[in-house]
C-alpha cells in the first residue's frame, strides 16, 4: 500500500534514511492552537441538537466527497489554518497522523477505497458544542462506521472549528479527524480464551509461534493478553528470571508519580486499596505482572539473552536465536514485538578524572537498593547526583535513613505538582474510566495533546506563582509550568525524563533538611567525594549516580537487542545459485 503524507518520502529505502528526529516542542511552536475571534460563536445558538445538526451537514460533505472521489470538496471540509487526521489501524493499519488539508484528503480517499468504507461515516450518538476558552470553541462529534478490507467496527471523533464564509455566514470545518480500529468481525474478542492453558514450551526444542515478544513488562504482558483473547499464539521472552522482576529489581523506594488508573492493564483492575491516591510501588506493580502472567497463563521464557534475529523477507517469517537456561533455541514467528521500552537499557555513568582516588561507595541509580544498605556499609553521608524523579525518590530515602544527604543540581529542573498531573483534565480523567479516557486523549494529535497539556499546568502554575518561591531561596534552579518552553509531554516522549513530578520531596530541599549544591558539574574524583567544575569540593562517604540512561538512539538499541553489534555492516541480501535473490535482514537492517 502506498501512502501520501506528509511523513511519507519518494527515496528508495535504504539502511540510513531515516525520518528525521521530530521535536514536539518546536512543533507545538510552529502549529500554535486555533484562535478563534472573541464571540463568533453564541454558545445560546448551540444548545440542543444544533451541534449534532452541524456535524452531520459536514459528515455528508465528506462522505460525499469520498464516494465520488473528488479530492478538492475532501480538502474542502477541513479547516484550512491548520487541520490533522489521527488514524490508529482503521484504514491504514498503522498509528499515523497526517497534518494539511491537501495531504489528509489525499491519504484519506487512498486508503478509504482501500479499505471499502461503507455506509458512509455518521454519528456516533450527539455532537456537543465545548466553548473551552473564550478563543477556542468546537463541535466535539463521536463518529462510527465499518470498513469491508477487512470487516471491522471502527470508531473515532471529530472536532469542528466555525470560520466566517464568503457569504458572511458561519460553516464549520474540521480540526481533527480522528479514526481507530474498534473490533474484527472476522476476528471477534473472546475473554474466555484466557482461560485455557499456555502452550507446552518444551525446553529443549525450537518453536514456531504467531507473535515473537522481546520484553514481558507491562507492554508485552498486556500484549500477550490482548492476543489471546483474539485467538492468536504469543510467546514472550524476558531477560529477567522471573515475571515482574521489571519492577521488583529496581530501588526498593521506587513509586509511581501517576494515577493507579492510568496504570490499568486489560482484563484485570489493581485491587480497590491501591486505586488513587494510592501511588503504585515496585512491589505492587510486580506483584501485579506476576498474578497477570499467572492467571492468565501466558507464554514466557525467562532469563533469556536474543542471540541473532533473522527476518526472511520472501517467506515473511522471523527467526530469532537465544540463550536461556536450557541453552540455545531458535523460535519462528510470523510477527515479531519489541517491548523493551526506550531509554532504560544502558545506565548512563559519567566517565570524570581520577575514580581511582576515590575511597567511598560509588553506585548508579539503576543499582541501587536503598539507603539501609549504605549506613551497613559505613556510609554517613551521601551526594545524590541529578534532580529528577529518581534522584528525588533516592534523596528522600537517604534522608528517612539518617544519612546526611547533598543534591547536586546540573542546571534547572522542571517541577510538576503530583495534583497537576492528577488533575480531572490531565490524567485524573482515567479515574472516571480507562475506555472513555482513552478516546478522549489518544484521539488528539501528540502537538494537540502536549499544548492543552501546557495550557493547564501554565493555568495551574499561574494560580500559584510562589508555590516554589522558598525551594528557588534555598538554592534549587526550578522550573515551574509558567515557563513557556516547559512541555510535560516533551520530557515524557522525548527525554524519557528530566522532569519531577512532585510527590513532596521538594519539602527537604525548602526546609533546609538536606543540602543543594546547584550550577556546576563534577570533573574528577577525590578521595574523599568530588571536585567541580567551579573548583569547590564536596565530601561524602557515597555517591549516587541518577543521571540516566545512555541509550537515546533507539536504532543503536534496538540493534543490540536484536543481538547484533551497533557497528556491524550486515549484508541485506544474498545471491542464490538459481539467479534468485533471498532477503535476509540483520538486526541492524530490521533496527
Amino acid at each position: 500500500m502506498t501512502l501520501i503524507g506528509s511523513d511519507s518520502t519518494a527515496q528508495p529505502p535504504g539502511r540510513d534514511e531515516y525520518p528525521q528526529r521530530a521535536d514536539l516542542r518546536r512543533m507545538m511552536n510552529q502549529n500554535p492552537l486555533p484562535t478563534l475571534p472573541l464571540d463568533l460563536i453564541d454558545p445560546s445558538s448551540m444548545v440542543g441538537d444544533e451541534g449534532t445538526i452541524q456535524a452531520r451537514g459536514v459528515l455528508d460533505s465528506l462522505n460525499n466527497a469520498l464516494a465520488t472521489g473528488d479530492i478538492k470538496a475532501l480538502e474542502g471540509c477541513f479547516y484550512a489554518d491548520q487541520a490533522y487526521w489521527k488514524d490508529q489501524l482503521a484504514l491504514t493499519w498503522h498509528l499515523r497522523t497526517f497534518s494539511a488539508p491537501r495531504t489528509i484528503a489525499a491519504s484519506l480517499l487512498e486508503t478509504a477505497n482501500l479499505r471499502n468504507v461503507f455506509g458512509g461515516v455518521e454519528v456516533d450518538g450527539a455532537a456537543v458544542f465545548l466553548p473551552a476558552t473564550p478563543v477556542l470553541q468546537f463541535i466535539d462529534c463521536p463518529l462510527v462506521f465499518k470498513t469491508q478490507s477487512p470487516s471491522g467496527l471502527c470508531r473515532g471523533k471529530m472536532l469542528l472549528l466555525p470560520v466566517v464564509s464568503d457569504e458572511q455566514r458561519i460553516a464549520w470545518k474540521i480540526w481533527i479527524l480522528s479514526t481507530r480500529l474498534e473490533s474484527l468481525d472476522v476476528q471477534p474478542e473472546d475473554e474466555d480464551l484466557l482461560q485455557l492453558p499456555g502452550k507446552k514450551l518444551n525446553e529443549s526444542m525450537d518453536f514456531e509461534t504467531d507473535v515473537f515478544i522481546i520484553g514481558a513488562g507491562n507492554a508485552g504482558v498486556a500484549l500477550s493478553a490482548r492476543l489471546k483473547a483474539l485467538g492468536v499464539e504469543s510467546v514472550m521472552v524476558e531477560r529477567n528470571p522471573c515475571p515482574g522482576d521489571n519492577w521488583a529489581l529496581r530501588y526498593d523506594c521506587m513509586q509511581f508519580h501517576i494515577p493507579t488508573a492510568f496504570c490499568e492493564l486489560p482484563y484485570m483492575c489493581y485491587d480497590k486499596e491501591l486505586q488513587t491516591p494510592h501511588l503504585l510501588t515496585r512491589q505492587d506493580l510486580a506483584s501485579q505482572v506476576r498474578r497477570y502472567v499467572e492467571t492468565f497463563s501466558l507464554n514466557t521464557i525467562h532469563s533469556v539473552k536474543v542471540l541473532s534475529t533473522e527476518y526472511d523477507e520472501v517467506a515473511q517469517k522471523w527467526h530469532v536465536t537465544f540463550a536461556s537456561p536450557a541453552g540455545q533455541r531458535k523460535a519462528t514467528s510470523k510477527h515479531l514485538v519489541m517491548a523493551t521500552g526506550f531509554g532504560s537499557q544502558k545506565p548512563n555513568m559519567p566517565q570524570i578524572a581520577e575514580p581511582q582516588l576515590y575511597k567511598g561507595i560509588s553506585v548508579h541509580s539503576a543499582d541501587y537498593k536503598n539507603a539501609k544498605l549504605l549506613r551497613e556499609q559505613g556510609a554517613k553521608s551521601v551526594m545524590v547526583i541529578g534532580s529528577a524523579n529518581t534522584a528525588f525518590d533516592v534523596l528522600v530515602d537517604c534522608h528517612k535513613a539518617g544519612l546526611d544527604a547533598t543534591m547536586v543540581v546540573r542546571s534547572p529542573t522542571y517541577i510538576v505538582p503530583l495534583e497537576y498531573v492528577c488533575d480531572k483534565n490531565s490524567l485524573g480523567a482515567y479515574d472516571g474510566g480507562v475506555d472513555a479516557a482513552d478516546k478522549l486523549i489518544l484521539s488528539l494529535p501528540a502537538v494537540v495533546d502536549g499544548q492543552l497539556a501546557r495550557g493547564l499546568f501554565a493555568m495551574l502554575a499561574a494560580n500559584e506563582p510562589q508555590r516554589y518561591a522558598a525551594l528557588e531561596a534555598a538554592g534549587f534552579p526550578v522550573l515551574d509550568s509558567r515557563n513557556p518552553d516547559c512541555a510535560l509531554m516533551h520530557n515524557l516522549l522525548e527525554r524519557a525524563g528530566g522532569h519531577y513530578v512532585d510527590v513532596g520531596g521538594t519539602k527537604l530541599i525548602e526546609e533546609g533538611r538536606v543540602n543543594v549544591k546547584a550550577g556546576v558539574e563534577p570533573v574528577a574524583y577525590t578521595k574523599s567525594g568530588l571536585r567541580f567544575s567551579d573548583g569547590s569540593c564536596v565530601d561524602a562517604d557515597a555517591i549516587v549516580w541518577c543521571t540516566g540512561f545512555s541509550d537515546s538512539n533507539i536504532v543503536t538499541t534496538a540493534t543490540e537487542i536484536l543481538g547484533g553489534e551497533p557497528s556491524t555492516n550486515e549484508s541485506a541480501g544474498e545471491a542464490q545459485p538459481n539467479g534468485s535473490e533471498k532477503r535476509i535482514l540483520g538486526p541492524r537492517d530490521i533496527a
